[in-house]
């Protein structure tokens, strides 16, 4: 044996390049895979959640400043107005929905009395995702992608399904 540097004969494992060449295939499949993907049932349930939390903050804002607050959905609007405070803590907020998702329900403004009860009888505001369905017609209920938001009469309680 010599006084040299022993190498290995045997070499396991990948190279440094190998491993780079693997991930930018990975990354560049996935780039391209990934809006094939439907991300509508998605997109309409955060969007949901988000009215919920919505509602729910015009509700405890009309009995922290003890006044009426509302708020209005507007039907074919991908967006609507959180309701300001009074106070000017926080200011008035437009929330724009995720792609595509729109308010196909009817046009509807939800006032909560300072006692955070909702005036007017029960409502329901439904949300769909994307285009409607090909032959649906416009007065028809809403069909594909949907959740319906409903909020109580005199609770307020608010319902995502």
């Amino acid at each position: 044996m010599g006084t040299g540097m022993h190498f290995l004969k045997n070499k396991k494992g990948f190279t440094l390049i190998e491993i780079i060449s693997a991930i930018l295939v990975l990354g560049i499949v996935g780039a391209v895979a990934m809006p094939l993907f439907d991300t509508g049932n998605i997109n309409v349930s955060v969007s949901g959640n988000t009215v919920q939390g919505d509602i729910q903050y015009a509700q405890e804002l009309a009995m922290t400043r003890d006044q009426n607050v509302s708020i209005t959905f507007i039907v074919g609007a991908d967006n609507y107005d959180v309701p300001a405070d009074p106070n000017g803590v926080y200011p008035l907020e437009n929330r724009k929905f995720p792609r595509g998702t729109k308010i196909v329900s009817a046009t509807t403004t939800i006032t909560f009395n300072s006692f955070g009860e909702k005036q007017g009888a029960t409502e329901t505001i439904y949300l769909r995702a994307g285009p409607p369905p090909p032959g649906t017609p416009p007065p028809g209920p809403p069909l594909g992608q949907v959740v319906a938001v409903t909020i109580e009469q005199f609770t307020g309680r608010v319902t995502v399904s």
